[in-house]
């Protein structure tokens, strides 16, 4: 049966199949700063600054070690008892107030931490949301930032990637490489 030309442009003219979105640096740093506004209005944040800080000093040692030069990493601490991390693209990495307190030693919080890392630098959220072809519907060969309807998707896929979590296979990669 004949394609639709709405789907047509969607496919690869070699492989015949769904073309992914594909993303600038600015663009993963830009659907990162907006999960993480979802995820920061859902939580809130911890307001003193000298925790904030503390888990940035070593957040910003463990960045040095990372394959990804050129991202302005930032680290929140959630304003939460529930027991979590989550990482959006582009350098945007979260860690709860009840996740902070369970920790014995700075060893555990740069463990947490080098995995969230990981996440982040093998792209685990921005190749969840390649793999959900409804997100790959209207991709066509425009810019992510210049398609508002398109840039809401990812957002919409992307927060509900970090904020589910990603299978074993990607927590055990994040583990390693981390």
């Amino acid at each position: 049966f004949p394609i639709p030309s709405s789907v047509k442009n969607e496919l690869d003219a070699v492989t015949g199949k769904m073309k992914d979105v594909e993303l600038t640096q600015a663009e993963e740093v830009a659907l990162g700063q907006e999960i993480s506004a979802r995820v920061r209005a859902r939580y809130g944040v911890v307001q003193d600054p000298e925790i904030h800080k503390y888990v940035s000093l070593v957040g910003s040692v463990l960045t040095r070690q990372t394959s990804q030069t050129g991202i302005a990493w930032h680290f929140i601490v959630l304003d939460t008892d529930g027991v979590n991390a989550f990482a959006a693209p582009g350098g945007v990495v979260h860690l709860t107030r009840g996740a902070l307190a369970l920790m014995k030693s700075e060893a555990e919080l740069a463990g947490v931490l080098s995995h969230e890392l990981a996440h982040v630098t093998l792209k685990h959220t921005i190749r969840a949301i390649q793999k959900n072809k409804l997100v790959q519907m209207g991709v066509n060969n425009t810019s992510v930032k210049s398609n508002p309807e398109l840039f809401k998707r990812l957002v919409d896929e992307g927060e509900r990637v970090v904020m589910s979590g990603f299978g074993r296979s990607e927590e055990l990669e994040a583990d390693g490489e981390g």
